[in-house]
């Protein structure tokens, strides 16, 4: 009989990547998303050898905390009492710049999980086909757009270097993903003839970039 497998947010973008390597190690997985009305909130949680716990409020910008903590704080807090130490939690290089809603709740979570004897990956701005990081966005843009100098700092990793992490990352311990530093003007350099526009930076542009999921 095949080990079962949690994915929280498993039709997200780490989630697809996670799902299909860990059905090549012989893993049943049971794919939990709110894009299928599973809230982690009140949905059934079955059992399983090994959970891995993706899904989040992602919005670095978003500014509801209360919403915020109830999906990143009381949300995964669920999943790391029910399942414990069989638990791989995704988080966020922005733990290290507390200054969002987001990058709190990210914090927080991460001291429950190793509280439960939960792995946890710390997760960098992640690439690869389907994502959402700069790189991703570039490759698809036809115009550059680049928010203020362009000389944010931002640390990268291909989507399956978080996928290896998350799959061997041992309980209890907690593995910081680590990429390539680029600013945004040298990622735009990768892709060389394509028209380039500034624009004004927003507040969490002019921030050092590597607090940013996503990019």
């Amino acid at each position: 009989m095949a080990l079962k497998a949690v994915v929280t947010g498993h039709l997200g973008f780490v989630g697809r990547y996670l799902s299909l390597a860990l059905n090549g190690l012989g893993y049943e997985v049971i794919g939990l998303d709110l894009k299928n009305g599973q809230d982690i909130d009140i949905c059934y949680l079955p059992d399983a050898d090994k959970v891995f716990h993706l899904a989040a409020q992602t919005d670095a910008q978003f500014t509801q905390a209360f919403w915020d903590a109830k999906t990143n704080i009381m949300a995964s807090l669920r999943i790391f009492e029910y399942y414990q130490d069989k638990v791989v939690f995704a988080s966020s290089s922005m733990v290290n710049y507390p200054v969002t809603p987001y990058a709190i709740s990210k914090r927080a979570a991460e001291d429950y999980a190793r509280y439960f004897g939960c792995a946890v990956v710390r997760f960098c701005n992640l690439y690869g086909e389907n994502g959402h990081s700069v790189i991703d966005k570039f490759r698809e843009q036809d115009t550059i757009t680049i928010c203020g100098s362009g000389e944010q700092i931002r640390t990268y990793a291909p989507v399956e270097k978080a996928v290896h992490a998350l799959t061997t990352a041992p309980p209890g311990q907690t593995i910081v993903l680590h990429g390539d530093d680029y600013t945004v003007n040298e990622i735009a350099d990768m892709f060389p003839g394509k028209p380039i526009d500034h624009v004004k930076a927003g507040k969490l542009d002019i921030m050092d970039g590597r607090q940013r999921l996503g990019g």
